[in-house]
């Protein structure tokens, strides 16, 4: 399979990265762990993990129970996504190309002896070191911006960020237990309604409740387990509920970042030319 690409991570901006590199012609297999805490579950592959298949604008990712049917599945010319949170499958799929999307905003394992060519997305990763290529995810002038040398920009140090999570309200969890959904995603709630339930040990049950009026844009996967401090919910006042069911303006940026570092890696070695990080 030499089109393969693997993408560690399921979320938003690994979601926009498949949906681009598919169809555009390669073969995409998406590695996740067996609860994934991705919010904005409308528009991630993640969400195949729980329900067998996702749909994200027309392309469906399919999940497999393992990898002899993850490699059929490919070959067959699906989309897959396989639960492996440690990437083991790359020991007998040899990929040439890995992408780090799982945005932990640290290296959570990914080396570039795993592939030929190995891309991470924004910060916890050093260019040259960790990986082949880091694309830059800050909002502003540099996004999507092509790293050979160096690290992408610790975000939450940056203004334009700032100023995106006083328009989003993030909403982490309290304390640890198991999340039970109160709506689904798109939909408008009000200020103080109680959105979700954390169920923690000794059947106490705690109510999460909307900081604000808006939009229902993510919310963690009902029945998913919580760490006191993950994200589990997004409040837009702002956005449409129609954009919570459509690619994100950041991800479609960063995944033509992604493709573009992956056809110079290519054009490159059919060329025999020197590749950027080796000037």
């Amino acid at each position: 399979m030499k089109k393969l690409v693997v993408i560690r991570g399921g979320g938003e901006l690994a979601t926009g990265i498949a949906h681009r590199l598919y169809n555009t012609g390669y073969q995409v297999l998406m590695l996740e762990k067996e609860y994934p805490s991705a919010i904005r579950r409308s528009i991630v592959f993640a969400e195949a993990v729980y329900e067998g298949e996702k749909k994200v604008e027309r392309l469906t990712c399919y999940k497999a129970a393992h990898l002899s049917e993850a490699e059929k599945m490919l070959k067959d010319g699906k989309l897959v996504i396989l639960v492996d949170p440690e990437a083991a499958c790359l020991a007998k799929l040899k990929p040439r190309i890995l992408v780090d999307a799982i945005y932990a905003k640290r290296n959570m394992g990914t080396s570039k002896d795993m592939a030929d060519f190995t891309i991470a997305i924004g910060p916890g990763f050093t260019a040259g070191k960790d990986v082949n290529c880091v694309v830059e995810t800050t909002r502003g002038h540099n996004l999507g911006r092509l790293i050979y040398e160096g690290q992408a920009l610790p975000e939450k140090e940056t203004i334009e960020v700032r100023a995106l999570m006083r328009a989003s309200h993030s909403i982490n969890a309290p304390c640890d237990g198991y999340l039970e959904a109160g709506h689904p995603l798109s939909y408008i709630v009000k200020k103080n309604e109680t959105i979700a339930k954390l169920h923690m040990d000794g059947g106490h049950v705690f109510e999460i409740k909307a900081p604000v009026e808006g939009v229902l844009r993510g919310l963690l996967h009902d029945g998913c387990p919580v760490r006191t401090g993950l994200k589990i919910a997004e409040i837009d006042p702002s956005t449409m509920p129609t954009n919570c069911v459509t690619i994100s303006a950041k991800s479609r940026c960063i995944s033509g970042s992604v493709l573009e570092a992956i056809l110079m890696w290519e054009n490159a070695n059919v060329k025999k030319s020197r590749l950027p990080w080796k000037k």
